[in-house]
């Protein structure tokens, strides 16, 4: 069926003094319409542009599948991962496969593999949420606390704050207080709440291993990128076969080969692709069903607005594991409103509405109240 574009803007959320989200909203001819977040910090806007030129290359004429996107475009040299043209490829790929699920008049989830929306399990990121705070070892805890309080039984948080590269010859002076926040997060939960730590790639790899032996005892479920694994998949591979703890990332890559690679190395035992950055929701399906036929483990990266993360949930719902979702809790008190129907998140479970397409747009009354359209 051809898929031919009318038109789109784009909108903005300034959610905190350190957070904005970006979405573009983008309308077929038979008059759908269908919503995309964008986010990448401080390269939003050229990410954007990407999108319009992009968009404007199809005006005319029919929108490929998503899978040939970049081909079509005359993308010839391989996307760099975690760059600018990544983000818009995704874009893209996933607005065209919610179109498609909408041209068939079912949920994304249904058109992506056949299963019908369901909740899906959350864990609840608290770190964004701590950025309105002093971060104290008390902060973290009351964080995690209220966390459990509204159901979570797993929660993530980044405590290595004082951590920068290159590592001290010394580094067990810098990581104490990551090891405080640490601490009052496990004794603010008790034993039964799983704790993930994500390090942003703060680590070099002498310094992981030092730092996993200690947080090991603290009872963590992943240690998540303390190198980067796009520019150190070998070394986090030797990383994984010396510590005890099970190793997690991949949020910036981009497409099923590098996720593929990440696996064959064991470079870790959980990948988390972003549909924001992998290439959308049609490849994060792609990427997980690989993944799981290697053994290793699927949980999408999702520190973001509700449209990704009720796009991620269809990602999950089509997935033939049940497998736990990244939630940002408590960064905004008005996030829920931001969709129409709103976000509905109770017990640690997004609860997915059942219309066609993603279910759900950016809401009118959000976009007067708090957004902005900004053009490229």
């Amino acid at each position: 069926m051809t898929l031919l574009l009318h038109s789109w803007e784009f909108v903005k959320f300034e959610v905190t003094k350190d957070t904005s989200w970006y979405f573009v909203c983008i309308k077929d001819v038979s008059g759908r319409d269908t919503y995309v977040e964008f986010t990448k910090g401080t390269e939003s806007d050229e990410v954007g542009r990407l999108i319009h030129e992009m968009l404007n290359k199809f005006r005319s004429q029919d929108l490929p599948e998503e899978k040939w996107l970049g081909k079509n475009l005359g993308l010839s040299r391989r996307v760099e991962n975690g760059s600018t043209m990544a983000v818009a490829l995704s874009s893209v790929r996933s607005a065209i496969s919610q179109f498609r699920s909408m041209e068939k008049s079912l949920p994304l989830c249904e058109y992506l593999s056949g299963k019908a929306p369901a909740p899906i399990d959350l864990y609840a990121n608290i770190n964004r949420g701590l950025f309105a705070t002093d971060r104290a070892p008390d902060d973290f805890a009351k964080a995690a606390y209220k966390a459990v309080s509204r159901g979570f039984k797993v929660i993530k948080c980044a405590p290595f704050d004082e951590v920068t590269l290159p590592n001290p010859h010394n580094i067990n002076g810098v990581i104490k207080g990551g090891l405080d926040r640490l601490t009052a997060v496990r004794e603010s939960v008790g034993a039964d709440v799983e704790i993930l730590v994500d390090c942003h790639g703060r680590f070099e790899e002498s310094s992981s291993k030092i730092v996993a032996s200690l947080i090991q005892p603290i009872g963590i479920g992943w240690f998540e990128e303390p190198l980067d694994p796009i520019n150190y998949p070998e070394g986090l591979a030797r990383i994984a076969n010396e510590i005890g703890i099970p190793l997690a990332g991949g949020e910036s890559g981009y497409g099923e080969e590098f996720f593929d690679s990440l696996a064959q190395l064991g470079s870790v035992q959980t990948i988390m692709p972003d549909i924001k950055y992998c290439g959308g929701v049609q490849e994060a399906v792609r990427i997980a069903n690989s993944a799981h036929n290697s053994g290793i483990n699927f949980s999408p990266h999702c520190p973001s607005g509700p449209i990704s993360l009720l796009a991620s949930a269809h990602v999950c719902a089509a997935l033939n594991k049940n497998v736990l979702l990244e939630h940002a809790i408590e960064e905004i008190n008005y996030r829920n409103e931001l969709i129409s129907p709103q976000e509905l998140v109770r017990n640690g479970r997004v609860e997915m509405p059942t219309g066609i397409g993603l279910g759900a747009a950016l809401s009118k009354t959000a976009l007067k109240k708090y957004g902005e359209y900004i053009s490229f």
